[in-house]
């Protein structure tokens, strides 16, 4: 059945196939036509496995380009120019997002939420000026912009704005030529009938007739393995390893990432045998373990070469409808037109859907939202269809193995949000029922035996949470409520039927998870709870929207209420029996059900609803009972048993009833009362106690309360007489702190309209001011706490501006959010019994509100309860529950018990809750009064009886002994006051002047007891602060010789530092080099205390080491060629380091010391626990112990080293004069010129070849006998003093501590395995030193601070323990190493030894201070004898000559690479040319002279531009210079330095150096001169200046290095990066596009698709990035989730992205979506992690305070 060979590609004639195809269109036979043509050509195209170039060449050959010139007769581009000029300017965007696009909805003129726009239109229109919110799309919708209907207010951008010259609709189609029209019709027609016949063919090894080539099919096939959402990609890797021959592990990913991204990949091709052998294969290894298999087919090749043709056919057809409307028009109408069969093209492709793979899904989605879903007429079309075949297609998708988003059911938000359409199919096609049929259907189910849901995790299957997306469903059809004059009859009936649907749905709910109380022993497991919040939670909107659509019409609203009280009864127990209960004299028959013994279920979702549709019965003039809602079974004692028993439930599980039935119950109960569940929960709970309150007597409705909470005994007098069962007491006052809170709220909590006279408005305010009662709030914070704004239909930020100011964070230039306060006027709203507080949110509000009034010195402290709005008149009964009798009993009997000596069931709780509720009768009386209603009459009852309320309250007004609450006095006394007000309102008050004076007087007795309280409090503390001193003065007298030696003998702990060192101690300006050195002091640390074991002890050279905590690491952040990869460390040459600084080590420390002893302990008894952790735990912590790493004792800071403190070096050596040594700067260097040549000369004469330090160093004698007698003698006497030491050796701890620090330096610095004696230990040890210097002066150069006394003591401890170890380093490696180091150090100024070697170099390859540092400390072992040395580089002659020796090579460095192009315009005033700068132009022009680079005349600097230029190039150098050798010396700082300062001249005082630059170059002899042409003369400097090359070429200063520049807009950002596609996908789009903020590149991050492998490690190509641009260590910004990552080696942690809103919050994950702008003080804080090396020990510190993010595989991002 198929070709024996592979097709080759046939010859045919274009214009000979175009005439066929013209002829058989007229006939109407235009498919056969092309099927002939298409079963040759396309095996021929997509059958021979072309690569992709050359198959997209041959298919727009052989395929498309004939199409094209069928279609329109002539050049194809011609044709639809011209069809592109008769297109009307569209009214509709309709552009489809891509995956991360932007996307902008109007908070103020959207329809609903789904209502979006693309940047372009938001741009352009009008909303950009509105409040609005920002996203990112996940791909498959379209922007809404001008489409009336999803706007309020301004549909049309500035882009899409309707052409109001052209009012009529003329058909598109008009405007296409007849003959072509007749000819598109044919083309599509036919293209879409063989794209439907082809993607819906179902035999995988032919295909149809009319398709199959002639011939025998060839034995050529293909395994075609297809993605699913179970399998993970390991899985997939790992079986296609096993299943597909010689796969290797990167073969199988990229097979596993085209599945995953296509839905399918071709894993194996072959015969048939071998593809069903790896099918075999692939289903026999995932459907292990019961799991369902991959899905893998074998199909032929010619199959899968039509099928691909039909995805490029598809996306040709998208291409052409795009180039006219008249075309699109045209393909709508032509796709929706029923075929024989009845059913149109896209209907079959709609319906064959799920056989479809993913990108074959895509494709049709985006042809059917291009073309259908842009023409009005054919999108409602289509929605009548995708609403006939909806019950289908979500039973399809139920089984589906792919996700929504790539699902025709997700189509659902594009039709039924579109509230015309919507309307349309609830009215005609009932779709309410349609959607809630197929999930009642997957409902059943899941039902218990009583017919109530149950959903456990070991029922729970995938396929019912695929269910629920009907519910998201059903909301968007409900978004679009109708007014009272848009219903109809034909919709209230559609519409209840699918009301009654939606009930059936809330009674299988109701009563979900029945919990029953443990009496015997605890919960045995936990039984499961999540599953019906879920539920719950996702029709909480449904609800509110059914609710809603009621609420418009007077008969829904009856049917519907009717409808609602029918079902609920049908859920009530009939065998229920009751009982009789007297109280008061009052008889009430209550239901008999015990909370304790019985179950209760929180889940109520249809007595809640009932009650939300009830307090719209006022609406409509209707009363509970009434004839139109007469309900047989409607009794409300019924209808608030269910809520009651939950309330009750909770009062026991508060009072400790229900402790053994575990956190699954309390979990319940914590939803129950949060913020995502209480609207339809409790709330709704809460308003049918209200309702029944309303309907039922007062004094019946509180003796059901009293029967159901178990108080009936508590409310008897007799109740407190002891019985000795103090446990159950205990627990009955807790039920009666929890029933009379429950009255509170019954009472008080009237912020419901309908309920109470207010509106939604006035409810969100309410909300608002409680929230911040407890505390401001940021808007963030207000909001996560406040309910959907959609479903108050009040807008949130309108509220909380309305009762709130916003205020800024105090600290300038910080960073963070501003928090609401709340305004004055409206804390008078303050409820202390806000029903949504917890317990923590009460006491704290308390707390807060008393501490203001005392802040604000008010008088009164009191906080009563605020006034209550009034009830409507169908609630206005609930009033009478405050006048009843057996409240007023209740009130009575707490009072007496108050007062009473003891009682054991009273607490101050109590009193507490009926002191508010007396206020609210107060509130209530006082209303009643004002209106002229005489029926309410609370003090009437309340004076009633002995003792009476007034008696009462005076007596604990007068003797609150069991009141130990100070506000409880305040509120009584405030009670005491209103009481009397209001009682003097009313015509038969007696006298009350009594009354008030006995409750001024009690206030006054109150005032003078706590002023006693206080004198004797103040005259206690005089007492012992007198008896504290008399005892210091006799100590201080008994120990006089100990204060005496203290005076006399007093050490700092710290020497003197660089913060406070100035020239006070020094009458001249201190001088640290030259023969004229200062005095030097000590400084850094010289005593301290070991953090280990707290032992102080003195900094010393031969005793106990002590190190600081410290962490060397590999950095780039100073980079100057950020697109240069780091250099491998085994191949590296550390000695001289580039002047681009592109790879440095760098040191740093918390500053924290220890013995050396002490620290070896602590670190092994870390290796202990971690070898015992890892064998049980082995997931990774915040610190890598491989790599040996550890946290700071003391702080918590990542080190992986010590560094050893080594004493003041001045303490080492011998006091020198060196006034005797009269050696020149031009002898000294030509001593050290001989020696090199020397050295050289001997080399050369050596018969050793292998040694990689060509140099044999000569001893002093030899070099002196060189010299004329006096130079040889000072050049003798020089070196004497340099081996001039005392002190002897170092201790065995501090030589151990030197070796390890070196050791750790060498290997962490340069990324390689430890090797104590490689010859380069001690250069990398030189170089961290240098680095780390660099560092922190480039830092504070950029912070504009001086360079001493602005650095934190850790940095400055380091820094002078780094240089220290540096000055003796060489006492630790082998002198012939260190001598080697030193000539060839020698060798590369002196000699030409930086242009030898494989890599040559020049001078301007070369940083200075980096060999300034190696230079310094190499040249004292120069001349050592002996295998040791013992000589410290502080010979302050030699330290001056090598500064100028590399001083003057920095200025030539300088002078060389001056580019007045790079310069702009020189700021300042014009200066005189001075000799110095005259002279410095002299040799600038000189020197570049003879390096070939003579700029042009009209481009050379004037002279004091030069000089100036030199200047401000040299600075960071002598800054680095100053902070080496103060460190080195301990010659003390001027105060000039610890200014800021841009001047030279104090650095260059200092350093005994000249300030006239040109003083270096004149009279210093021939031989500088001759090593100065020597620089410039190289041709290596020539190539580097002239010619390209991989080594960048720098220019100075150095300019410090900073993050990229991000734009102000985040928006800007996301646009930018939306069109990023995935490098390793052929284009296709990254998830997780991850943006490198120090170079700018974006990789694709998280992806398999991207993963390349690090030393034996699969990385993500984040990971991947940080090791080319950061040496490990990386901060990116994941531009879709608005989060930074930082990357350190293996770990990582996020933090938010600097992207703060209007309100000063960051927004992770982009869920407030509110617009983000850049904050500069946040991106500066990331700086200076950054550039500080701050990274790694911030990743440690949040992974040891966020435990989830150990669990992250870093690497793999």
């Amino acid at each position: 059945m198929a070709m024996k060979n592979v097709i080759a590609t046939p010859e045919y004639r274009q214009d000979t196939l175009l005439e066929e195809w013209w002829n058989s269109c007229e006939k109407g036979n235009l498919l056969p036509a092309l099927k002939k043509h298409w079963r040759i050509f396309v095996l021929s195209v997509f059958g021979n496995n072309h690569d992709p170039g050359k198959e997209e060449r041959l298919a727009h050959k052989f395929l498309f380009r004939p199409m094209e010139y069928f279609l329109c007769r002539q050049d194809p581009e011609v044709v639809f120019e011209e069809l592109k000029a008769k297109n009307m300017p569209s009214q509709l965007c309709g552009k489809v997002f891509k995956t991360g696009e932007p996307t902008y909805s109007c908070r103020d003129c959207a329809n609903d939420p789904t209502c979006v726009l693309c940047i372009d239109c938001f741009q352009n229109g009008a909303h950009k000026n509105h409040r609005y919110k920002m996203n990112t799309s996940g791909g498959g919708g379209y922007c809404d912009c001008g489409d009336q209907e999803a706007w309020t207010s301004h549909p049309f951008c500035n882009l899409h704005s309707p052409n109001e010259v052209n009012q009529d609709e003329k058909n598109p189609i008009e405007t296409l030529p007849v003959d072509l029209t007749d000819r598109a019709s044919a083309l599509f027609m036919a293209a879409l009938q063989y794209i439907v016949e082809v993607l819906t063919w179902n035999q995988c090894d032919n295909l149809p007739s009319d398709l199959q080539v002639e011939g025998e099919l060839n034995d050529t096939y293909i395994t075609m393995l297809f993605n699913d959402e179970v399998h993970t990609f390991d899985q997939v890797i790992k079986t296609l390893q096993r299943a597909v021959k010689h796969c290797t592990a990167q073969q199988a990913r990229e097979f596993a990432t085209l599945v995953d991204r296509e839905g399918r990949a071709t894993v194996y091709r072959g015969c048939f045998t071998s593809c069903e052998q790896c099918r075999t294969i692939i289903d026999q290894s995932t459907s292990r373990h019961g799991s369902k298999p991959l899905k893998v087919q074998v199909m032929h090749t010619v199959v899968v070469a039509h099928q691909t043709f039909c995805l490029r056919l598809m996306v040709w057809l998208q291409k052409m409808i795009e180039k006219s409307d008249g075309l699109r028009r045209l393909f709508c109408l032509l796709s929706m037109k029923p075929q024989e069969d009845g059913k149109s093209l896209m209907e079959k492709l709609l319906l064959h859907d799920t056989q479809l793979w993913k990108v074959a899904r895509i494709l049709s989605h985006q042809l059917l939202m291009a073309g259908v879903l842009m023409d009005q007429e054919c999108k409602k079309q289509f929605a009548v269809i995708f609403t006939k075949h909806y019950s289908m297609l979500m039973s399809e998708f139920l089984l589906d193995t792919h996700y929504r988003p790539v699902s025709i059911t997700s189509f659902s938000v594009q039709i039924f949000a579109v509230g015309t359409v919507a309307r349309m199919l609830v009215t005609d096609h009932d779709l309410l029922d349609v959607i809630l049929v197929p999930f009642l259907a997957a409902c059943e189910e899941k039902k218990n035996a009583n017919g109530v849901l149950s959903l456990s995790k070991a029922d729970r299957t995938p396929s019912f949470k695929r269910a629920c997306f009907m519910l998201y469903d059903l909301k968007y059809a409900l978004l679009c409520k109708p007014t009272s004059d848009e219903w109809s009859d034909k919709l209230r009936e559609s519409f209840l039927r699918g009301h009654q649907s939606f009930l059936k749905l809330l009674k299988m709910m109701q009563g979900m998870d029945e919990v029953k109380r443990q009496t015997g022993m605890h919960l045995e497991y936990e039984p499961e709870w999540e599953g019906a919040f879920n539920l719950q939670m996702r029709v909480d909107d449904v609800i509110s929207s059914f609710t809603e659509w009621c609420s418009t019409d007077r008969t829904v609203y009856i049917e519907a209420y009717k409808q609602a009280a029918q079902m609920l009864s049908q859920c009530r127990d009939t065998t229920q029996k009751s009982e009789q209960h007297t109280v008061c004299g009052h008889t009430v028959k209550c239901l008999k059900y015990d909370v304790q013994s019985q179950p209760v279920s929180i889940h109520l979702p249809l007595s809640r609803y009932l009650a939300g549709l009830h307090v719209y019965m006022g609406d409509y003039n209707l009363t509970f009972g009434c004839l139109e809602l007469n309900v047989q079974g409607l009794d409300p004692v019924k209808m608030i048993e269910p809520p009651l028993r939950v309330q009750v439930l909770i009062a026991q599980s508060q009072a400790g009833l229900w402790r053994r039935n575990g956190y699954a119950l309390l979990n319940q109960i914590y939803f129950y009362h949060n913020v995502k569940c209480r609207q339809e929960m409790y709330d709704k709970d809460i308003l049918m106690l209200q309702i029944g309150a309303s309907a039922v007597d007062s004094n019946e409705f509180l003796i059901h309360l009293l029967n159901r909470y178990g108080l009936l005994l508590w409310i008897r007098p007799e109740y407190d007489v002891p019985t000795g069962q103090d446990d159950n007491v205990r627990q009955t006052i807790m039920l009666a702190e929890e029933f009379l809170n429950l009255l509170l709220i019954i009472l008080g909590e009237r912020y419901v309209p309908g309920l109470g006279q207010v509106t939604h408005e006035d409810t969100l305010k309410r909300e608002v001011i409680h929230l911040l009662c407890i505390s401001p709030m940021s808007n963030s914070e207000l909001s996560k706490n406040l309910p959907d704004s959609t479903n108050l239909k009040a807008d949130i930020e309108d509220a909380i501006h309305a009762v709130a100011n916003f205020r800024k964070p105090t600290s300038v230039g910080t960073a963070g959010s501003g928090k609401f306060e709340l305004k004055n006027e409206c804390y008078k709203e303050f409820n202390p019994y806000f029903y949504h507080y917890c317990r923590t949110d009460q006491s704290q509000a308390e707390e807060t509100q008393i501490k203001r009034k005392k802040e604000e010195k008010s008088a009164n402290h009191t906080l009563p309860p605020p006034v209550p709005p009034k009830f409507t008149p169908q609630f206005a009964q609930i009033s009478n529950l405050l006048q009843s009798d057996v409240l007023v009993h209740i009130l009575s009997l707490i009072l007496q018990r108050s007062v009473a000596v003891r009682s054991r069931s009273w607490s101050e709780t109590q009193l507490d809750r009926v002191l508010h509720l007396i206020g609210l009768a107060l509130h209530e009386q006082r209303r009643n009064i004002h209106e002229g209603n005489h029926n309410f009459d609370f003090i009437g009852k309340a004076l009633k009886g002995e003792p009476n309320f007034t008696q009462l309250l005076e007596s604990l007004v007068t003797d609150p002994k069991n009141i130990s609450h100070d506000s409880t006095k305040d509120l009584l006394s405030w009670i005491l006051q209103k009481f009397i007000e209001v009682r003097q309102m009313t015509s038969s008050a007696e006298a009350n002047g009594p009354v008030e004076q006995l409750a001024s007087s009690s206030k006054e007795e109150n005032e003078a007891a706590k002023k006693r309280k206080a004198r004797l409090a103040a005259k206690r503390k005089e007492k012992i602060i007198a008896k504290i001193s008399q005892m210091q003065q006799n100590f201080i007298r008994d120990n006089a010789d100990l204060f005496e030696s203290t005076d006399a003998d007093s050490s700092l702990t710290r020497g003197t530092s660089e913060m406070d060192i100035s020239e006070s101690a020094h009458h001249e300006t201190p001088v640290a080099l030259g023969k004229y050195q200062s005095l030097p002091c000590s400084i850094g640390i010289t005593k301290a205390t070991c953090i280990l074991c707290q032992e102080e002890q003195e900094i010393s050279h031969n005793s106990r080491a002590m190190v600081l905590a410290g962490f060397v690491q590999r950095s780039t952040v100073m980079s100057q060629c950020k697109s240069r990869n780091p250099t491998d460390g085994e191949n590296l040459d550390p000695l001289f380091t580039s002047s681009d600084l592109h790879v440095g080590s760098f040191t740093n420390s918390c500053g924290h010391t220890m013995h050396a002893d002490c620290w070896q302990s602590f670190f092994q008894a870390i290796l202990v626990k971690e070898r015992r952790r890892l064998s049980r735990i082995p997931h990774s912590l915040s610190y890598n112990i491989v790599q040996l790493e550890y946290l700071c004792p003391l702080c918590e800071s990542l080190s992986n080293t010590v560094i050893p403190l080594v004493p003041a070096l001045h303490s080492l050596v011998t006091d020198s004069d060196l006034c005797d040594v009269n050696l020149s700067f031009g002898d000294w260097l030509d001593g050290l010129q001989k020696t090199v040549k020397n050295a050289t000369k001997q080399e050369s004469t050596s018969a050793s070849k292998g040694d990689p330090f060509p140099f044999l160093p000569s001893s002093l004698s030899s070099i002196t006998k060189m010299m004329a007698d006096s130079v040889a003698s000072n050049f003798q006497l020089l070196w004497q003093y340099v081996n001039n030491t005392k002190g002897g050796r170092f201790s065995e701890s501090l030589m151990e501590m030197m070796k390890k620090f070196a050791k750790d330096v060498y290997s962490f610095g340069l990324g390689v395995d430890p090797d104590d004696m490689n010859h380069r230990v001690s250069i990398v040890a030189w170089n961290t030193c240098a680095y780390t210097i660099i560092n922190l002066e480039q830092y504070l150069r950029y912070e504009n601070k001086p360079l001493f006394g602005a650095s934190p003591s850790r940095n400055v401890d380091c820094i002078n323990a780094l240089v220290k170890f540096a000055a003796v380093c060489s006492h630790i490696m082998p002198q012939e190493v260190i001598k080697k180091h030193c000539l060839r150090l020698l060798s590369g100024l002196l000699s030409n030894g930086l242009g030898e070697g494989d890599d040559p170099q020049c001078i301007i390859d070369v940083d200075m201070f980096h060999y300034l540092v190696a230079v310094t400390m190499a040249l004292p072992s120069l001349y050592t004898e002996g295998t040791t040395a013992s000589n410290l580089p502080l010979n302050s002659l030699n330290n001056q000559y090598i500064l100028e020796l590399v001083l003057t090579a920095h200025i030539v460095q300088v002078m060389l690479l001056h580019d007045r192009s790079q310069d702009g315009e020189e700021g300042g005033m014009e200066m005189e040319n001075d000799a110095d700068s005259v002279a410095l132009m002299s040799m600038y022009t000189e020197i570049r002279r003879k390096a070939g680079c003579l700029p042009p005349s009209n481009n050379d600097p004037l002279p004091w531009q030069l000089t100036r230029h030199i200047k401000r190039a040299v600075l960071p150098f002598l800054r680095c210079a100053t902070v080496l050798y103060h460190n080195l010396t301990g010659v003390p700082i001027p105060a000039q330095l610890q200014e800021w300062t841009e001047e030279v001249e104090p650095f260059c005082s200092y350093l005994s150096l000249p300030t006239s630059f040109s003083e270096l170059f004149l009279n210093q002899g021939e031989l500088l001169e001759r090593v100065v042409n020597q620089w410039c003369s190289s041709d290596v400097l020539r190539s580097r200046l002239y010619s390209a090359s991989s080594r960048s070429v720098v220019s100075y200063p150095l300019p410090v290095n900073h993050l990229i520049d991000l734009p102000d807009d985040y928006s800007q950002l996301i646009n930018q990066i939306s069109s990023f596609t995935c490098p390793s996908s052929k284009g296709n789009d990254s998830q997780l596009p991850t943006m490198c903020l120090v170079c700018g590149l974006v990789v694709c991050s998280q992806s398999y698709c991207c993963q390349t492998e690090i030393k034996d490690m699969k990385v993500g190509a984040a990971t991947e990035h940080t090791y080319r641009c950061g040496a490990g260590v990386g901060i990116l910004l994941r531009v879709r989730e608005c989060q930074i990552v930082l990357l350190a080696g293996t770990k990582g942690c996020f933090i938010p992205a600097p992207y703060v809103d209007s309100y000063g919050e960051t927004d992770q994950g982009l869920r407030r979506g509110n617009p983000l702008h850049l904050c500069k003080d946040s991106y500066k804080n990331l700086q200076k992690m950054w550039f500080t090396h701050c990274i790694p020990e911030t990743v440690a510190h949040n992974i040891e305070s966020h435990m989830n993010l150990m669990s992250i595989h870093w690497q793999h991002l």
